[in-house]
């Protein structure tokens, strides 16, 4: 399979469900203006809960609020990922109610384009300062990466930018540079640094993502968070979903579900630990922070 196919299914993804092309490999879907600051509330609830502070509705205000809150780590992974714990585990299926129910909405004229759908997305803070514990990690996503490298080759990345300082404390993406892609750039690898080479091949794109727009781009599409000098933080959203016949790497395969669950109404997340607990180990460096303990409950 090349290039060539990847860009296929970005065509076809665009076409089926309507979404705006912004690249050969990136598609987006702009929400509604209310829909979108109804979810950001969502958000804004469960990252006050698990940063353990009172909600505040202005946005500078909230965001003061989370820089106040950077050294408390219980909850928070050295990529900034916030943990899913049983003492917020309402406000964690009322974001996965709304995430679900806005990809269905995208995919319903060809619902059967969509082959599997990720129930674990990463509701991340990314602090204007790198997090202390987070700097030399291997897999630290400041480093240009593809998520092809821990996944498998075939998945999309879905990122969404949703509050404080998108335009300076953002992701950074790069493309291949003409003819020079190849399928080994999206061999497996233990650590980000170890695929270094591979950005000989690339070029960085003149793109910036905004708010209220959710993009997929295709694992081809190497990308880094960036910051600039003196940034803010950005609170933002990132998963993966997968069209075509093909799976990720199998120590996440329990991640994925046939369909979109209806969460909320059928089916209830249960992070399986509470925050006072050690996060529990993940089961191999492939898998997710949650992948030792996050249970699905169908409540029909």
């Amino acid at each position: 399979m090349s290039l060539k196919y990847r860009i296929e299914r970005i065509d076809n993804m665009t076409k089926s469900w309507g979404l705006n092309r912004e690249h050969d490999l990136i598609a987006s879907l702009p929400l509604d203006k209310n829909i979108f600051e109804d979810f950001k509330v969502k958000i804004k609830l469960y990252v006050s809960r698990a940063l353990n502070f009172s909600f505040e509705e202005n946005d500078d205000d909230f965001l003061k609020k989370i820089n106040n809150a950077r050294e408390n780590r219980k909850n928070v992974t050295p990529n900034g990922a916030i943990v899913p714990k049983k003492e917020f585990q309402l406000e964690y299926n009322i974001i996965l109610r709304d995430w679900s129910l806005t990809i269905k909405n995208m995919i319903e004229k060809d619902k059967k384009l969509l082959s599997i759908f990720r129930i674990t997305p990463n509701i991340r803070i990314k602090y204007g300062k790198e997090l202390e514990d987070n700097i030399g990690r291997s897999l630290n996503t400041s480093h240009p990466h593809s998520d092809a490298w821990l996944e498998g080759p075939w998945g999309l990345n879905c990122y969404f930018p949703i509050l404080g300082d998108c335009e300076n404390n953002n992701l950074v993406y790069y493309q291949p540079k003409k003819g020079e892609f190849d399928e080994k750039m999206m061999s497996s690898s233990p650590s980000y640094e170890n695929m270094k080479w591979v950005m000989k091949h690339y070029e960085k794109l003149d793109f910036v993502p905004k708010k209220g727009n959710i993009y997929f781009s295709d694992y081809a599409m190497v990308h880094n968070t960036f910051r600039s000098k003196n940034c803010d933080t950005r609170l933002s959203m990132d998963t993966t979903l997968y069209i075509g016949k093909h799976k990720p790497n199998p120590d996440r395969e329990n991640e994925y579900r046939l369909g979109v669950p209806n969460f909320g109404i059928t089916t209830l997340v249960d992070p399986g630990q509470y925050e006072n607990e050690k996060f529990a180990e993940k089961k191999s460096v492939n898998s997710h922070y949650t992948s030792k303990v996050l249970k699905t409950i169908n409540i029909e």
